[in-house]
C-alpha cells in the first residue's frame, strides 16, 4: 500500500520534471502513460489473484520455498558466528544494505529508466522502469503483509529466532520474516537481468542483490530465513512481471 503510493508519486515527479525542461507533453505521451497505469493496475490484480490460479509446478515452487524456510530456522543460530566475519573488504561490502535494495533506490533505478526512455522514445527502456515499479511494489506489498502476519522478532530484540507476536503491530522490530531489502532487491535484479543473456551479466546483475540480503544478517536486522523468504519473493515477483510483459 505505502509503496504501491510511493510509486505512483515517483511517476507524478517523472512528469513535473519534464515540465521543467520545457517538454510538451503530446498526446502521444499521454497516452503512454495511460497506458502504463492501467499496465500496472492490471499486472497488480492478476498477481494479488495468481495463488487462485497457481498449478502443480507454481505449488510446489511455493511448497521448495516455504519448506525451505522452515529448514533454515534451524541454522538462524548462526547469524552470529556470520558477523564475527572481520575482513575489512568483506564488511565494506556489507555496507550495500544501505543502497541496494532500499525504497528510495528502487525509486531511483525505476524513475531513471522510466524518465530515461520517455526522454529517448525508447520503449523498450520505458518499460524497463515500469516493471521495475511494478516488481518492486508488488514484492513490498506482499513483503509487509507477511512481516505484520508474522510478528518475527530481529535478531537484535532477544537473540531468539523462534519467538513471533502474529498481528501484533508492534512495529519495526517485530517485522523481521521475510526481509523487505531482500525482496526489493532481488525483484529489481530480475527485472534488469531479464534484458540480458549473457550469464556473465546476469551473475554480475544479481551480486548486489546476494550481497544486500547477507548485510541484513551481517548487520543483525535479520535471520537466515527472512532473507531466504524476502530473496525468493522478490526473485518469483520479478519472473512474474517480467512474463506478464512478455504476454502482454
Amino acid at each position: 500500500m505505502k509503496l504501491g503510493r510511493i510509486s505512483v508519486g515517483v511517476f507524478w515527479l517523472i512528469l513535473c520534471f519534464q515540465l521543467s525542461l520545457g517538454i510538451s507533453l503530446s498526446q502521444d505521451l499521454i497516452d503512454k502513460f495511460n497506458h502504463d497505469v492501467k499496465i500496472f493496475a492490471k499486472n497488480s490484480v492478476s498477481y494479488l489473484s495468481s495463488p487462485l490460479r497457481f498449478d502443480n509446478k507454481d505449488i510446489l515452487r511455493a511448497s521448495i520455498v516455504g519448506a525451505g524456510t522452515i529448514f533454515l530456522f534451524g541454522f538462524d543460530h548462526f547469524n552470529k558466528d556470520f558477523q564475527k566475519i572481520d575482513n575489512v573488504a568483506f564488511k565494506t561490502a556489507m555496507k550495500i544494505d544501505g543502497y541496494y535494495g532500499t525504497v528510495w533506490m528502487w525509486g531511483l533505478i525505476g524513475g531513471t529508466l522510466y524518465s530515461s526512455g520517455i526522454l529517448s522514445g525508447d520503449d523498450g527502456l520505458r518499460e524497463t522502469g515500469l516493471m521495475v515499479f511494478e516488481a518492486g511494489a508488488l514484492s513490498g506489498f506482499v513483503t509487509t503483509c507477511l512481516k505484520v502476519a508474522f510478528g518475527r522478532e530481529r535478531p537484535y530484540v532477544s537473540g531468539n529466532e523462534f519467538k513471533f507476536h502474529p498481528f501484533s503491530f508492534k512495529g519495526n522490530k517485530f517485522y523481521s520474516l521475510p526481509s523487505g531489502h531482500s525482496a526489493l532487491s532481488f525483484a529489481i535484479s530480475t527485472v534488469i537481468a531479464s534484458k540480458f543473456r549473457n550469464k556473465l551479466v546476469k551473475f554480475l546483475i544479481y551480486t548486489p542483490a546476494v550481497l544486500t540480503a547477507l548485510a541484513r544478517v551481517y548487520n543483525n536486522q535479520h535471520w537466515f530465513s527472512d532473507i531466504f523468504l524476502g530473496s525468493a519473493i522478490g526473485y518469483f515477483t520479478g519472473v512474474y512481471i517480467v512474463n506478464a510483459h512478455k504476454q502482454n
